[in-house]
């Protein structure tokens, strides 16, 4: 049976019902859009996107004092840390990914530009300057922080544009980018994957096993939801489309 808006709780908190309309296409009660609007967010999908970080309206004064925004907390999430965690790993000068190796034992990696020439560079400039294709010497000084094995896999394919630039820079070799461009996901969705010892086989599987459709799948994962997340929110009825719309959210902050 299909659900019609019905602005009267909303008007009664005060939200006119344009407003009152876009939250209740989020699926927030008038009540939660109040509390929201008390926190100062007035965007449905942005409180949604705190919400799925696990992050309540009554947190966020917490998280603006600490400059975390709902992008970054999504992350943290991501990482499977709580907000308190997130918190006291930031004032230690951590990244999501270097608190998340931290706390598997590792030594935390560095976060330098993947898009500045490295080490690999030098090594690899020779087959660079004797090859007469220009791109394939701009895909060296572009990706040299890649590694000697994984700049050679994309010249190999010779796959040297910038969207091999991108994956490149992640330490992702060119075989595993394209299956994880199958996925539909991008080199830093994927790569917090990795982080986390999965494949894009596991990952599909997981999602498959979860029930969300193939063609939905990245959607829902590059908003930084996990799959029952997304199983939930679809029985919510928010749709892939709106779940497209937290994931541009995320790429644009």
């Amino acid at each position: 049976m299909t659900q019609h808006f019905d602005p009267t709780p909303y008007r009664a908190a005060g939200i006119p019902d344009d407003e009152g309309r876009r939250w209740w296409d989020w699926r927030l009660t008038a009540g939660q859009a109040s509390a929201w609007r008390r926190a100062g967010i007035t965007d449905p999908a942005l409180a949604t996107q705190w919400t799925t970080a696990r992050i309540t309206p009554e947190r966020i004064a917490a998280c603006r004092a600490a400059g975390l925004g709902a992008a970054e907390a999504l992350l943290w999430h991501e990482y499977e840390f709580t907000l308190d965690e997130a918190l006291t790993y930031r004032e230690k000068g951590f990244t999501p990914d270097q608190a998340f190796d931290v706390e598997h034992g590792r030594e935390p990696r560095q976060t330098d530009d993947p898009t500045a020439p490295g080490d690999a560079f030098t090594s690899l400039m020779s087959f660079g300057s004797d090859d007469p294709r220009d791109r394939v010497q701009r895909f060296i000084r572009r990706a040299g922080n890649a590694g000697v094995l994984v700049m050679y896999s994309y010249i190999d394919a010779d796959w040297v544009d910038d969207e091999a630039i991108a994956w490149a820079g992640y330490g992702i070799d060119a075989s595993t980018a394209r299956m994880w461009q199958e996925l539909g996901l991008r080199p830093a969705e994927a790569r917090r994957y990795i982080q986390r010892g999965l494949t894009p086989m596991a990952v599909a599987r997981e999602w498959w096993q979860a029930g969300i459709p193939y063609e939905e799948t990245a959607s829902w994962a590059g908003a930084g939801l996990t799959a029952q997340e997304a199983v939930d929110q679809r029985a919510r009825g928010v749709t892939a489309e709106q779940a497209e719309t937290l994931r541009a959210l995320r790429d644009d902050s």
